[in-house]
């Protein structure tokens, strides 16, 4: 145990804060934009995490569960990373979706892009290279719909196969890829739209800036599934007390994520189609 550095007593209290978001953290062949029309009633929605879906539901959100929102979209909350995204987005079609949007927050890699900035990509990256775009018209409507209520951005998002936490990680993305915007689930969404020739659509926003490094002490105290040890995080800051000032930044940050995702839920309505 480290006892180096003392935390300020008044850090302590956001503790109880960081527990509750450190879950949600979650480590983002060519296709053209569909021209099918999209039906409503038959939208899939696929979300990492629990936290990260109460901005489209209040009722109770178990994992890799279906749920139907009241106007007949159905929501999965898949757990972290590609596999799971799969899963719940073949889970989603089997149960009669045609369409399917990737929602959630994202780590951002542009130099100067706040955190709860709205990223409405129009094309994702996948880490293999391949290149795969939203849907024209559908993108076009959530654009037309938030246009002068909120800010967003259009540039790519690129896929990631494990937590861009730090600030050299996440400049070398942006460099590489010009994406402005990082998760680990989007691409996968994108992909088995692709092979089940329905439209696609993303909705992102960013939890993490390129400043805000992701410490050891959080990403060891979470499984893939986003359930948070309680006694690991203790034991990580006990080792490394300063590590809480970054805990407590991510903290706040992922909260204006979250109002951002929950301004686009009240503009849009569950089924995120636009007017």
């Amino acid at each position: 145990m480290v006892h180096g550095t003392r935390v300020p007593s008044s850090l302590l209290f956001e503790i109880p804060r960081v527990r509750e978001i450190l879950p949600l953290m979650g480590p983002g062949a060519l296709s053209e934009p569909a021209e099918q029309e999209i039906a409503l009633s038959h939208l899939g929605i696929i979300v990492a995490l629990t936290g990260e879906a109460r901005s489209l539901t209040k009722d109770p959100i178990p994992n890799a569960e279906l749920i139907h929102l009241p106007d007949g979209t159905m929501l999965n909350v898949s757990g972290v990373g590609p596999k799971r995204a799969a899963v719940a987005s073949r889970t989603l079609l089997e149960k009669g979706a045609t369409a399917l949007l990737s929602w959630g927050s994202a780590g951002g890699l542009a130099p100067r892009l706040p955190p709860g900035s709205l990223i409405l990509p129009k094309t994702v990256i996948a880490s293999n290279q391949s290149l795969y775009h939203v849907d024209a018209v559908w993108h076009n409507s959530l654009c037309n719909r938030l246009e002068g209520h909120v800010d967003f951005h259009t540039e790519p998002l690129v896929e990631s196969t494990m937590v861009a936490r730090t600030s050299g990680e996440k400049m070398m993305l942006f460099r590489e890829t010009g994406a402005i915007g990082v998760d680990m689930e989007s691409a996968t969404v994108a992909n088995v739209a692709q092979e089940a020739r329905v439209p696609f659509m993303v909705v992102r926003a960013i939890a993490d800036s390129t400043d805000t490094p992701i410490p050891d002490s959080a990403l060891n105290a979470v499984d893939e599934l986003g359930r948070l040890s309680f006694l690991k995080l203790i034991q990580g800051l006990a080792e490394h007390p300063t590590e809480l000032f970054a805990l407590v930044r991510i903290a706040r940050n992922y909260r204006a994520a979250q109002r951002t995702l929950a301004t686009v839920a009240r503009l849009i309505g569950n089924n995120l189609l636009g007017p």
